[in-house]
């Protein structure tokens, strides 16, 4: 850890959303004398760094709990040399993993035989957006259309619609094993319009 200072301790501060903390801290620590200015700010530094560390993690955990993967599967549990078919996609999936970012969201159709571990990949993608903070949901495209078309019948629609906008992150799994009829097409298609002109993933 780098020597810390007022400014830096500020700005932790600041991303704690702690402002009167800063504010208080940038008016009297100038007035101790150096010993205990330098005292200060060692042990508030290490207080604050835990605090944001301890923070984030538990941002990690909650992502992944709302994620609600039924399984945390991740890209280094994955054997690309299974297939041709699976080695074929490396680079290009290793790329889309890896530069995934709030200004960079995947979009991707993971297409296949059944076995090929698209699942695991998705999966895997989601796990990798939770890590950074961005918001994940996963689910299959028939508990999404069941649950659209239950809503609706209720007229709750619009909330359960935002249920699925919402996240930064969509997952949908299982797309090619449903049979939709023109009401189930009607409100995927609600969703992945609304989805991308708001450039979510």
């Amino acid at each position: 850890m780098n020597k810390p200072t007022t400014e830096s301790l500020v700005q932790l501060f600041n991303d704690l959303k702690l402002k009167h903390m800063a504010e208080t801290l940038s008016a009297e620590l100038p007035t101790l004398p150096l010993a205990e200015q330098n005292a200060v700010l060692r042990h508030l530094s290490r207080w604050a760094e835990t605090e944001k560390a301890e923070r984030q993690a538990a941002l990690i955990q909650s992502r992944i709990r709302n994620a609600r993967f039924q399984r945390i599967q991740t890209v280094d549990g994955f054997d690309f040399a299974y297939s041709k078919a699976t080695k074929a996609i490396e680079r290009s999936y290793t790329t889309l993993h890896q530069n995934l970012t709030r200004d960079c969201l995947p979009s991707a159709v993971f297409a296949g035989s059944a076995g090929l571990g698209k699942t695991h990949l998705a999966r895997a993608l989601g796990y990798a957006a939770c890590q950074k903070g961005i918001s994940t949901l996963f689910t299959t495209a028939a508990q999404m259309v069941n649950h659209l078309a239950h809503a609706q019948k209720a007229s709750v629609l619009e909330s359960e619609l935002q249920k699925y906008r919402r996240p930064l992150v969509l997952i949908c799994d299982e797309l090619g094993y449903v049979q939709m009829d023109v009401q189930a097409s009607n409100l995927f298609f609600q969703v992945i319009s609304a989805r991308h002109d708001a450039g979510s993933g």
